[in-house]
């Protein structure tokens, strides 16, 4: 006696949840895996030299931006020649008043800041000591490991604009 075998059927039965990981009725196929790219990611070797000039840079602009810094550099004297060295040679990169010293991945760096009158100057130096070398650390990629501040000035109320 052979018993019959029912026949499968290609669909299942209404109600009959897919198998899982199976996508949704209507769900268009999804692409074939990219192999992996075996350059990806790859580390490129060379070297990489952050010059002086623009920790100089960085470091100026960053002292530019706390509250109560006037202008960097010394008396309004050596800022006026600076002004002048500005025109005849074009450069509009004020760094006047920035020293760096790099050893490497490091700086020392040194600012001169003519301050507002009635700013504090502790709490001026302080912003200064924070902001500078995160800025300089940040862009530049370069550790600050000093930060030498003079004030070399204060600007009076109703004292003569300067140039920042």
């Amino acid at each position: 006696m052979t018993s019959a075998t029912p026949p499968v059927s290609p669909t299942p039965p209404p109600g009959t949840p897919p198998p899982p990981g199976t996508p949704p009725p209507g769900t268009p196929p999804r692409p074939a895996p990219t192999p992996p790219d075996p350059t990806a990611g790859a580390p490129v070797e060379g070297t990489t030299e952050v010059m002086p000039a623009v920790v100089q840079k960085v470091s100026a602009f960053a002292a530019r931006e706390i509250p109560g810094v006037v202008a960097l550099g010394g008396s309004s004297a050596s800022r006026a020649l600076g002004a002048v060295r500005q025109s005849v040679t074009g450069n509009t990169e004020n760094v006047a008043g920035v020293r760096v010293e790099m050893e490497g991945d490091t700086a020392r760096l040194g600012v001169d800041v003519e301050i507002e009158y009635g700013v504090g100057a502790r709490d001026l130096v302080r912003a200064l000591r924070r902001h500078v070398p995160s800025a300089v650390e940040e862009i530049a990629g370069v550790t600050v490991t000093a930060l030498d501040i003079k004030i070399t000035d204060v600007h009076l109320p109703g004292g003569d604009p300067v140039e920042v």
